[in-house]
């Protein structure tokens, strides 16, 4: 049987392809001199799982990681440094939750123990941690995110004006691209650094379609942006506080 060109049915899956793809993204040596990697699955939705070496030559390595963790860290965006070893426990930085958790790498039927408090989203990460025994404690790098604005599925060009008083940005929401239809916000910044008053400058409008973007402040405090509402065509304006 002969198919349209492009049409056959080919052998070679997205799960083959995937399947061969594993990525190390750090290793380690535990207090028996065996070593431990972190292996980043496809076929598991690219889930982290700390892998260490057969007690034994020629043994299996075995799983470190129960099925319903996955190791990996948010710190910074771009994660690194998620787990380290000290003796025979290793520490590690939860993907879902982003919690710290000690577990034992030879007892491996009980459950990873949470060492920082659970804030009921991952809004604070941990990275390239080493274990102090001197003290027993931990000590790594700490992110922790501050949310300013949120609703909108999508936010680009956060710009602050010169006092760093007042901020501006371009927000849009599914199913439409920047370029089909956003809208530019400014926020008022507390002494505190929280956003206390919203004010939309443009696209907010129901009966009128634009995309405003690339918001820029002047040295005066005065705020331009482009945007299309008037012929289809983006053309400079600036924000005139009524």
């Amino acid at each position: 049987m002969t198919a349209p060109y492009g049409s056959w049915k080919s052998p070679i899956t997205t799960d083959v392809v995937s399947g061969a793809a594993k990525r190390l993204g750090g290793t380690a040596v535990d207090a028996r001199g065996r070593l431990v990697w972190l292996e980043s699955r496809p076929a598991e939705s690219g889930r982290g799982v700390l892998v260490v070496e057969a007690e034994n030559p020629g043994g299996e390595a075995v799983d470190i990681t129960p099925k319903e963790f996955g190791v990996r860290t948010l710190a910074q965006e771009y994660g690194g440094g998620a787990f380290t070893v000290s003796g025979d426990v290793v520490f590690f930085a939860n993907y879902k939750d982003q919690r710290l958790y000690q577990q034992s790498i030879s007892s491996l039927d009980v459950p990873p123990i949470p060492l920082t408090p659970d804030y009921g989203s991952p809004v604070v990460s941990y990275a390239d941690g080493i274990y102090d025994g001197r003290f027993n404690r931990f000590v790594s790098v700490r992110e922790e995110a501050q949310v300013l604005v949120s609703g909108s599925d999508f936010y680009a060009f956060p710009r602050l004006d010169p006092k760093c008083e007042r901020i501006a940005w371009i927000q849009w929401s599914h199913p439409y691209m920047p370029w089909d239809k956003s809208e530019l916000w400014v926020g008022y910044i507390s002494e505190k650094g929280e956003i206390y008053k919203q004010v939309s400058v443009a696209g907010n409008d129901p009966a009128l379609v634009e995309s405003p973007t690339e918001p820029k402040w002047s040295s005066d405090g005065e705020l331009f942006f482009i945007t299309d509402r008037e012929n289809g065509f983006w053309n400079l304006h600036k924000w005139v506080i009524l």
